[in-house]
């Protein structure tokens, strides 16, 4: 397993296992996107940047996608409470070789086939950290 996606597993476990969280929580985006709960999560990598250091070390920069899916006439107000409480769990998270994450942005809904009554929204975050310049796992 790399770090990243030990990531992407630690930050998934956290919504899983946060107290009250209002959505379920789904570890494919397929299920996320067909399950017919009113709010749905999904967390997914996204683009990653690297540099490289004259310690041997990479500095790599990649995103954290968290899509909320939500079914509904109300789909702001799902949407919202969902990403009010994923934010401070994403924010919060560490693990090994994490240096930072930042909150990047928001894309526009997208909707199901032209049903309204489902979307999705991305939230993009940044999660800078370090590995071996040779390896994605140390």
């Amino acid at each position: 397993m790399t770090l990243f996606s030990g990531y992407i597993r630690g930050i998934t476990d956290a919504l899983e296992v946060a107290p009250g969280f209002p959505a379920v929580v789904e570890r494919s985006p397929v299920r996320a996107a067909t399950r017919e709960e009113a709010k749905r999560v999904c967390v997914l990598p996204g683009a990653e940047s690297v540099e490289g250091t004259p310690l041997g070390r990479a500095t790599r920069e990649r995103e954290v996608l968290v899509n909320v899916h939500t079914s509904g006439d109300d789909h702001l107000d799902l949407a919202e409470e969902t990403f009010a409480a994923v934010h401070p769990i994403v924010m919060l998270f560490w693990a090994e070789g994490v240096v930072s994450i930042r909150e990047f942005g928001t894309d526009e809904p997208k909707y199901a086939g032209g049903d309204l009554r489902r979307q999705v929204v991305t939230k993009r975050y940044r999660i800078t950290y370090q590995t071996d310049e040779h390896s994605l796992s140390a």
